[in-house]
C-alpha cells in the first residue's frame, strides 16, 4: 500500500483536515501549497498532527516545481479551487457573517463576471478548478509510466488521485464553477489506466470547530434548518425540493471519506454526497 499522501492546497479549509486525517492514519503527508506555510492550529490539539506534515512551496502551474515530490508515488490529493472568480470572498467568509452578506448583495448583479479589474489572471474557473488538476493528473501520469512502463496498470494497489469536486451547483454561484468541476470530472477519466481516481462531490463545508460566529457556522444551520423542514413537512417525498436542499457536510467528514477510499485498493469513480455524509 502507498501510504504517502501528497496534498495540493494542504493548509486550506479542507486540505488540512485531510492532511489531519492521513496523519491519524499512519501516512508520511506532505503538503503543497503557494505559501508552503503551515496553517494556525484551530485548537490546541492540532498543533500535533501539523508538525507531523511536511510544509512545501511551489506553483502547481509549473509541474517542475513539484516533480520531485511527485517522483515518490504519493497518493495525490488535489485540494485546490475556487466558488468566486475572486479570492476575496474566502477572507470575506472567514470574518462575519454581516461583511459576508454585504459581499453577496455587492456582487449578486455581476457574478458572472469579476467586478475587479485587477485580477490574476490564472484566479478563473477554467485555470483553478479545472487546469490546474489537469497539469498535476498529467504530470503524476507521465511520472508513473516512466518508473514502472506500464508495469502498474494491473496492480490492485496503484497510487490515487483524488479530485475535490462538487455535489451541485449553489445558489448565487456561477454555472461556470459547478461547470469547471464537471469538466474536470470527465478528463480525469482518461487517466484510469494509470491510477485509481476518486472524485469526491461534497456539498456546503464547515468545520466542526468553527464557532456560531463565522458565516459558515450559520449558512450551516439554514440548510440544516431546510432540510429538517422538509423531512418533516414533505417527508423527502419531492424529487425537486431534495434536489434544491442538500444536507451539508464537515471538513472532517468529507477527509475520513477521502481517506477511507484512497485506502480501499478497489475503489475508483465517484463518491457522492449521501456516501460522504455516513462518515
Amino acid at each position: 500500500m502507498y501510504n504517502k499522501l501528497l496534498v495540493f492546497g494542504g493548509n486550506g479549509f479542507l486540505g488540512k483536515r485531510i492532511c489531519q486525517e492521513a496523519v491519524t492514519r499512519g501516512f508520511q503527508v506532505t503538503s503543497v501549497s503557494r505559501s508552503g506555510i503551515a496553517p494556525e492550529a484551530p485548537t490546541p490539539s492540532d498543533s500535533h498532527w501539523i508538525r507531523e506534515v511536511k510544509w512545501e512551496s511551489c506553483d502547481i502551474f509549473k509541474p517542475d516545481s513539484y516533480y520531485h515530490l511527485l517522483s515518490e508515488n504519493p497518493n495525490i490529493v488535489h485540494s485546490v479551487g475556487i466558488l468566486f472568480e475572486n479570492d476575496i470572498y474566502k477572507k470575506i467568509i472567514r470574518g462575519s457573517f454581516s461583511e459576508f452578506l454585504k459581499y453577496l448583495q455587492n456582487h449578486k448583479p455581476s457574478l458572472d463576471k469579476n467586478p475587479l479589474i485587477d485580477r490574476d489572471p490564472n484566479m478563473t474557473y477554467e485555470m483553478v478548478n479545472k487546469k490546474s488538476a489537469l497539469i498535476l493528473a498529467d504530470a503524476f501520469s507521465e511520472i508513473l509510466q516512466k518508473q514502472h512502463s506500464g508495469r502498474l496498470l494491473n496492480e490492485k494497489a496503484s497510487p490515487t488521485f483524488t479530485y475535490i469536486s462538487a455535489d451541485r451547483g449553489f445558489p448565487l454561484v456561477p454555472d461556470a464553477y459547478i461547470n469547471s468541476k464537471r469538466d474536470t470530472e470527465s478528463e480525469l477519466k482518461n487517466y484510469n489506466d494509470v491510477f485509481r481516481s476518486i472524485i469526491m462531490r461534497p456539498g456546503f463545508m464547515y468545520d466542526e470547530y468553527s464557532n456560531n460566529a463565522d458565516p459558515s457556522y450559520l449558512i450551516r444551520r439554514g440548510i440544516e434548518a431546510m432540510n429538517c423542514a422538509n423531512h418533516v413537512v414533505f417527508n423527502n417525498k419531492f424529487d425537486f425540493i431534495n434536489n434544491q436542499v442538500r444536507p451539508a457536510v464537515s471538513a472532517q467528514q468529507v477527509s475520513k471519506s477521502v481517506m477511507d477510499h484512497i485506502v480501499d485498493k478497489n475503489y475508483n469513480g465517484v463518491v457522492s454526497l449521501e456516501e460522504i455524509t455516513k462518515n
